[in-house]
């Protein structure tokens, strides 16, 4: 049985603010296995991405993996089951948890929260609008490109917009 909705992969770049790939989807499709494609658009745009914030459904050994291997400094939130397991395995996960890149990813993981905060309280994102994959998605990237017409104005002319935020490389947020 799945979940009836939709659920937008969106990542946002640390140092302006803007949504800088939107992948929409379904609900009840898996986190995890979209990570990868997200990055790789970003990345694929020239955009250089230095460390990636992402919240707990991205915490998968293959995308902490394919961070490694592209030399990306990994911030996706450790589920507990990864850190507080009995066994020899969790002392690599224990030291990406101390590191410096890990903690200020967490930290700046709130900007994301606010991008869609500000969509969902000024740009109608509480739920979508029409039904379909098709229709959901003009929504997704209609309202992105909302909130990236309001940051592009407020970094060329320092006027903000009501309700405006920043962001940082991320997530996920479901839309019911």
């Amino acid at each position: 049985m799945g979940i009836y909705g939709y659920k937008d992969q969106v990542s946002l770049n640390a140092e302006t603010g803007l949504v800088t790939t939107v992948i929409p989807g379904r609900a009840d499709e898996y986190d995890g296995h979209k990570f990868q494609k997200l990055v790789d658009k970003d990345l694929k745009k020239g955009i250089e991405i230095e460390t990636v914030a992402a919240d707990k459904g991205y915490d998968d050994g293959d995308n902490h993996y394919y961070l490694e291997k592209n030399k990306i400094n990994s911030a996706i939130r450790l589920k507990k089951s990864r850190t507080r397991k009995k066994d020899a395995h969790k002392e690599s996960w224990l030291k990406l948890e101390a590191s410096p890149a890990y903690q200020e990813g967490l930290k700046q993981r709130y900007q994301v929260e606010r991008k869609f905060g500000e969509a969902r309280k000024w740009h109608g994102f509480k739920q979508c609008r029409y039904t379909g994959h098709l229709r959901h998605a003009i929504q997704s990237y209609f309202t992105f490109m909302a909130l990236n017409l309001k940051r592009l104005v407020k970094l060329l002319t320092g006027i903000a917009f009501k309700g405006e935020s920043r962001g940082w490389v991320g997530v996920t947020m479901p839309i019911a």
